[in-house]
């Protein structure tokens, strides 16, 4: 069992080196253009503040947004989130841009309109 251990620590470390040098390629293109850098590190940023919100409401009674976007009114607001996230998706469509250019902007686009067709969801529900 202990040869069984250290061959799968053995094999973790490889797997993990090999996935490293795979993408060192991607992350030297990424240095080399400074705004994708610091847009990407933005928007991720944004993405992890945003599910740390949503995560630590459990752990408090009431929160003042989460009452605000709940209540009667909080569907509407919801409704215009999806109407302008639609027009923004088109807008991403419309440009034409390759995989290379467009992937990044939809991938957010995407985790953009799950969280408020959710919370759309919640909004309706939770009334």
């Amino acid at each position: 069992m202990e040869r069984a251990r250290q061959f799968a620590i053995v094999f973790c470390v490889l797997l993990t080196g090999a996935v490293v040098v795979s993408l060192i390629a991607g992350f030297q293109q990424l240095i080399l253009h400074p705004f994708a850098l610091i847009g990407s590190i933005l928007l991720a940023g944004l993405m992890v503040a945003i599910i740390l919100m949503v995560a630590l409401v459990p752990s408090r009674r009431t929160t003042s947004w989460a009452s605000m976007i709940t209540g009667p009114n909080g569907r509407w607001l919801f409704l215009l989130l999806i109407v302008l996230w639609a027009g923004g998706m088109a807008f991403l469509a419309s440009l034409g841009l390759g995989p290379q250019q467009a992937g990044a902007p939809a991938m957010v686009g995407l985790f953009a309109g799950i969280f408020i067709f959710m919370g759309f969801i919640w909004s309706v529900i939770g009334e």
